[in-house]
């Protein structure tokens, strides 16, 4: 982890404490532990001693997980003046879920893992700024549709935009006539089997390969590109760090 980028960690991460009682930990290196586990997709067992002990900088994780940390993180990110919040986009990946995913407490459905034929699976909705910078993040099972995830990204911390783009598969009604609502333009192609067939903005629509790249980025992170946790709450977070740490690097860039 660069300073700059523990600069922006730093004030999230840190806690004053009284003269009594343990000593801090350093936090900094704990967060380049959890970094290298998203990176390399590793057990915790098999965090190099270096980092410290593995059960100590997993609790940690597990901690600032628990206190929604990187929410607050990525709402700060999506509010400030980096963002391009005018154009927008919202797409999903499928994830595969590794076996050692299964057995979360509150089974499958709880922490969005789905079984089909093509074995265990998650579906990561995101909806990101102009950019392709994600401003907020949403889990279901991998068979579930595309639009099942939109009102819950909708809802997150941003403004509204002035376009949206996404693909057909959120090509209805319901989604349309709630983005108008909002004062929104939506650049979604429509599905062949439409009566009428609405005209696209294809300048605007092409730049909707930003979200496609922002997954791409996503996914050099093994821990993302296989869900090995079995809590929906731990998957999300390493998606939360490596998204966060893809903001930084474009606000220091810019």
């Amino acid at each position: 982890m660069s300073d700059a980028e523990w600069a922006f960690f730093a004030p999230f991460l840190i806690e004053n404490r009284s003269s009594g009682g343990r000593r801090p930990q350093d936090h900094r290196k704990v967060l380049d532990g959890i970094f290298w586990i998203t990176r390399t997709g590793s057990p915790w067992r098999d965090l190099p001693a270096e980092f410290g002990n593995w059960n100590s900088v997993h609790r940690q994780y597990r901690r600032w997980t628990e206190a929604g940390v990187r929410d607050v993180m990525l709402a700060g990110l999506a509010e400030s003046d980096a963002a391009d919040t005018t154009m927008q986009m919202i797409d999903s990946t499928i994830v595969r879920a590794h076996q050692h995913a299964a057995g979360g407490k509150g089974g499958f459905q709880r922490n969005a893992i789905g079984r089909s034929r093509g074995g265990l699976t998650t579906k990561l909705h995101t909806r990101t700024d102009a950019q392709g910078l994600a401003i907020g993040f949403c889990l279901t099972p991998g068979q579930a549709s595309d639009m099942a995830a939109y009102q819950e990204l909708m809802q997150e911390e941003a403004p509204d935009p002035a376009a949206m783009l996404a693909d057909k598969g959120y090509d209805s009604d319901a989604i349309r006539n709630d983005l108008e609502r909002r004062g929104a333009d939506p650049v979604i192609p429509a599905k062949s089997n439409r009566r009428v067939q609405r005209p696209v903005d294809k300048t605007k629509y092409a730049l909707r390969n930003r979200i496609e790249r922002f997954f791409n980025r996503l996914k050099q992170s093994r821990r993302i590109a296989t869900r090995y946790d079995k809590l929906a709450s731990s998957f999300l977070g390493f998606v939360q760090l490596a998204t966060i740490r893809q903001w930084i690097r474009f606000v220091h860039t810019t």
